[in-house]
């Protein structure tokens, strides 16, 4: 199929179903996540942040694992996925025939999420773009005094690579920044304006960044939160992770420069002072700066109350898609549309219609079945007919996979039959065709007219038939009964 009914009827309805599937998921994945961490008071942030993370990429892994699910399965069995790419089929009674349309529900759907992800990538972009112009602007090297001082501290903290420490006047908060070339950003007065303890324990805390590589967590959090930033869980998730990262390399530059006061004096001096760092960017402000002095002066603190509004938030998000859905199931000109004359497999006397606006034409496919069951296809190609190649058999079968009831199996190609090949091979064998055209004689590949009934062992023919051979071609009336699976032709005429 073209790539806008690929990503229309394929893509779109697993996608959008595994994205409204979500909003249950990882409400009860936040719900774990938040039993979790208050069972792990008593241990470690930097357990509890593991922990976090887990839960964060969990609430990615789900809807990735349900829309691949979605995806392999035919969309007539995706019962609990609700988003069907097409409507089931209704009767028009003033035409007295079975529709299916395309539904442009999951099409809104994917639409709107790849806005949102594309604003959330372009604010991270933004960010890199502030950090490449902060790395472009003049800086000063760390004194050798601090040069030194920050070698042991990142030695105590078990680092073991060369960590570069800058001043710019560019820099107004303390932060550390990338993975492979890690670097630290400190502000130019810093030096000047506050105590050699307090610089000391903002050092240590930077490289307890470096040390437990949070660049590398921060980005794979930044990559989830544009995936799924619409669920208030989330973003509450996001929070408490940010939290813990931040408790956690406390814990490891009090542990480095044995001074927890000193730590808090210089939070409570940057919290007099916040500015914003850039986002992807790991700032000694980061957190409730509040709370982590609390932390650090009289233990943990106390929990904010977010059950509530993380559960208003996701009702209000859930509300607002199913109403969207509701709202759209019935309206929006159709690009795929099946009419039948029964809403199930096709018999004799029924036929089936498929009317399909594509990316760069447009499809007509009839086929209709006689008294006998006997098949006759039509198909074209912006208003032209057109053979129906391999292609085009690949097309309806994707349609009759996205069919919610499949009218009609594919018909099987004739020339492959084995009776067919026996009646060629009787009209080959015909002596007025190998007086016409010589022998071997065999039939071209022009398209066969006519009718061929084939029931059980026996059959009957009435075809007209392009055959070649060594004198040239001609095109031969046919008529021919079978009988217990042999051929007796009754007449065979040039036209």
């Amino acid at each position: 199929m073209e790539a806008l009914a690929f990503a229309q009827f394929g893509f779109a309805p697993a996608l959008a179903s595994a994205l409204l599937h979500s909003l249950w998921q990882d409400a009860l994945l936040a719900v774990a996540a938040a039993l979790t961490l208050r069972a792990m008071g008593q241990a470690s942030a930097a357990s509890r942040h593991n922990a976090a993370v887990a839960f964060l990429v969990a609430m990615l892994l789900v809807p990735l694992v349900q829309f691949l699910r979605f995806w392999d399965q035919p969309v007539g069995e995706m019962g609990d996925g609700f988003l069907a790419a097409m409507s089931a089929p209704r009767l028009d009674e003033a035409a007295g025939v079975f529709v299916q349309d395309s539904s442009p529900v999951a099409a809104l759907i994917l639409l709107a999420w790849l806005a949102g992800v594309a604003v959330m990538l372009l604010r991270h972009v933004a960010a890199l773009r502030a950090l490449a112009a902060i790395e472009r602007s003049p800086f000063e090297p760390l004194p050798p005094r601090w040069r030194a001082r920050a070698d042991q501290l990142g030695a105590a903290l078990g680092i073991a690579r060369s960590v570069a420490v800058r001043l710019s006047g560019e820099v107004l908060t303390p932060f550390a920044a990338r993975l492979v070339r890690p670097v630290i950003w400190l502000p130019l007065s810093l030096l000047a304006r506050a105590p050699a303890d307090q610089i000391e324990a903002l050092l240590a805390h930077e490289l307890a960044h470096i040390a437990r590589r949070d660049w590398l967590w921060n980005s794979v959090q930044c990559l989830v939160e544009c995936a799924l930033f619409f669920h208030p869980a989330v973003w509450w998730l996001g929070r408490r992770i940010r939290q813990e990262r931040e408790h956690a390399c406390d814990d490891l530059a009090v542990a480095a420069c044995g001074d927890a006061i000193a730590l808090a004096e210089a939070l409570t001096a940057l919290e007099c002072d916040r500015h914003h760092s850039p986002r992807l960017s790991l700032a000694a402000n980061g957190g409730s700066l509040m709370q982590r002095i609390s932390r650090l002066l009289s233990g943990p603190p106390s929990r904010g109350r977010w059950g509530a509004l993380a559960a208003l938030g996701a009702l209000s998000v859930t509300g607002l898609l199913l109403l969207t859905q509701i709202g759209l199931a019935g309206g929006g000109l159709p690009d795929l549309q099946v009419t039948a004359s029964t809403d199930g497999p096709l018999g004799p006397g029924d036929y089936r219609e498929v009317s399909a606006n594509g990316l760069d034409k447009r499809r007509y496919y009839r086929i209709s079945l006689d008294d006998r069951g006997r098949s006759t296809e039509l198909y074209r190609e912006n208003g032209k007919d057109r053979p129906i190649t391999a292609d085009a058999r690949r097309w309806l079968a994707e349609v009759d996979r996205l069919s919610v009831v499949p009218p009609h199996p594919a018909p099987p190609n004739v020339e492959d039959m084995p009776e067919v090949k026996a009646l060629h091979a009787s009209i080959s064998a015909h002596p007025a065709v190998v007086a016409r055209v010589g022998t071997p004689a065999a039939a071209t590949a022009k398209p066969v007219n006519g009718n061929i009934s084939l029931t059980g062992p026996n059959g009957d023919a009435d075809i007209e038939i392009e055959m070649r051979g060594p004198k040239g071609r001609a095109v031969f009336a046919v008529e021919g009964e079978m009988k217990n699976r042999a051929w007796t032709l009754t007449s065979v005429d040039p036209v």
